[in-house]
């Protein structure tokens, strides 16, 4: 199961303006507030706190939970960010090493002719909303970080969001100082040339040599024990374009699909036992929001037809889908 580090979600209560009291989100978290040791949240307990945060309405929880957040938050790669040359070589450690903080999204950072911009990958936004929110939040996140460490003021070029603009977008345009678009084929903080080579103000070459060992190590470690993780993300990232293959999704993690079957076994897993897991998971997600009709339900979970969908559904849970989705309505 996808994870977040407990610091994130410890910030978002200290700003939540929710309908929920603190320690009704505090209980849903599993977290404890006088606790500060390292810990983490499943991405979907996370997901449903985002959720309960916004009920209210409230579009403005990424701008506060980012203007909270420090580079401290994060360890060793917080400080890792706060002492490297540039704008441009901090935003390459953040995606070389975001999985020390979350395996539920990966960032690529791309060089442009006239810039460079930060990719988000994985979290697609039409599962749930609290994913759009999570979306939302990180972007902000990683300028308010940028703008922390920055000798100036860092101003984005551009910033798109895959999912659909909220009533409200004045915020958003406040915020990052730039066009924001919606609906885009991809979560993406642009910057200018100018920008992304601005220099960092605790610039420091032998304590990030120092950093960036640690961090290689802890990067290693966690890379190890999140297999599972990386391949379920894989799996629902390819789920609409039918039942996933194993030698496909071993491409994608860049193994052999014999180094793949043989990693998962060490687990005690199946390939096909993954996919399953991920299925299921994916289609009660989409079934509970109902946003989505069965058809659509099955398309994106990669069945071929109806049929077929509601057969598995059925084996999975003992209940057909529309049963499921009607005892899940409010």
């Amino acid at each position: 199961m996808s994870a977040v580090t407990a610091q994130i979600v410890r910030r978002v209560i200290e700003v939540s303006q929710g309908p929920d009291a603190p320690a009704a989100l505090w209980h849903l978290s599993g977290l404890r507030p006088d606790d500060e040791s390292p810990q983490v949240v499943a991405a979907d307990t996370y997901y449903t706190l985002l959720e309960r945060c916004v009920a209210g309405g409230d579009a403005t929880l990424p701008f506060r939970y980012a203007e909270a957040v420090r580079p401290e938050d994060f360890g060793a790669l917080g400080l890792a960010l706060k002492t490297a040359a540039t704008v441009r070589d901090a935003l390459a450690r953040l995606v070389r090493y975001i999985l020390i903080v979350t395996d539920s999204l990966a960032y690529a950072w791309v060089e442009q002719e006239d810039g460079a911009a930060l990719w988000m990958r994985g979290r697609p936004p039409g599962a749930r909303p609290g994913i759009a929110v999570a979306n939302e939040m990180a972007l902000c996140a990683v300028l308010s970080l940028v703008r922390q460490i920055a000798e100036d003021e860092v101003v984005p070029a551009s910033v798109s969001f895959r999912h659909p603009a909220p009533d409200d977008v004045a915020g958003h345009a406040a915020y990052f100082g730039c066009p924001v678009a919606f609906g885009e084929p991809a979560d993406v903080l642009a910057l200018t040339a100018a920008g992304a080579g601005q220099a960092v103000r605790l610039a420091d070459e032998g304590l990030s040599a120092f950093l960036l060992a640690q961090l290689d190590a802890q990067h290693a470690q966690r890379a190890d024990g999140s297999l599972v993780w990386q391949v379920r993300r894989a799996v629902t990232d390819v789920l609409c374009e039918g039942a996933p293959r194993k030698v496909d999704i071993a491409k994608r993690l860049a193994l052999s699909e014999r180094t793949l079957h043989r990693r998962l076994s060490e687990r005690g897993l199946t390939f096909q036992q993954v996919v399953h897991d991920v299925r299921r998971e994916v289609a009660e997600t989409l079934l509970a929001g109902q946003r989505h009709s069965l058809s659509e339900v099955a398309f994106l979970t990669g069945f071929g037809d109806q049929s077929a969908f509601q057969r598995a559904f059925k084996g999975w849970t003992g209940q057909t889908p529309g049963g499921y989705q009607k005892a899940a309505a409010p």
